[in-house]
């Protein structure tokens, strides 16, 4: 996955690779200033950034990504690929309620897609309960919209990354990288299993 150096230049040994990886995380997790990368990895902070640069523009964090969504989706018993999502939500509910691969499946909550009478006869056929999350009426006082947490959880994942937060990065390609970056979620998921 790691491209080959171009010819020039001192050779950067195989275990070197997880040390600017390392220091990348890093960068990412805290949003410290590239020069201010601690002494404490065994890469200087403009070789970190020149690696990083270098392996935005081929496009490994893209790669790496890909490798491991596959990994997790085998691991969970899914295809390696996702497949293509080119019919409406409202017309599929059918087809994946008789496919449901999950017995013990007894409730459901879906947006305003899933209104109509099909998806509830469906719903009801698979003996699912389907219920509709709608956005509440406007009032003067605060009101907590259900499985909101989801949006938030993401949200909140991107928030606790000052680099993501604040727009730092001097081209789009590096800050698209940067998040492409929070790839170390499913680095972490993987590690546990």
């Amino acid at each position: 996955m790691i491209p080959v150096h171009a010819h020039g230049g001192r050779p950067c040994c195989k275990h070197r690779w997880r040390e600017y990886v390392n220091a990348l995380l890093y960068v990412v997790t805290t949003g410290c200033p590239w020069r201010a990368l601690p002494h404490d990895f065994a890469v200087t902070w403009s070789a970190t950034h020149k690696h990083f640069t270098w392996w935005t523009r081929k496009q490994v964090w893209e790669q790496a990504l890909a490798v491991l969504r596959a990994e997790d989706r085998v691991h969970d018993g899914r295809g390696e690929h996702p497949t293509a999502a080119n019919v409406q939500d409202r017309a599929a509910f059918a087809d994946l309620l008789a496919k449901n691969p999950c017995a013990s499946l007894s409730h459901v909550w879906a947006d305003k897609g899933y209104t109509g009478q099909a998806p509830a006869d469906a719903a009801a056929k698979a003996g699912i309960k389907l219920e509709l999350v709608s956005v509440p009426k406007p009032e003067s006082r605060f009101v907590v919209q259900p499985r909101r947490w989801v949006v938030e959880r993401t949200n909140g994942w991107s928030n606790r990354h000052r680099r993501l937060v604040r727009q730092y990065e001097a081209s789009l390609a590096a800050h698209e990288a940067f998040v492409t970056l929070q790839i170390r979620i499913l680095l972490r998921r993987l590690d546990r299993r």
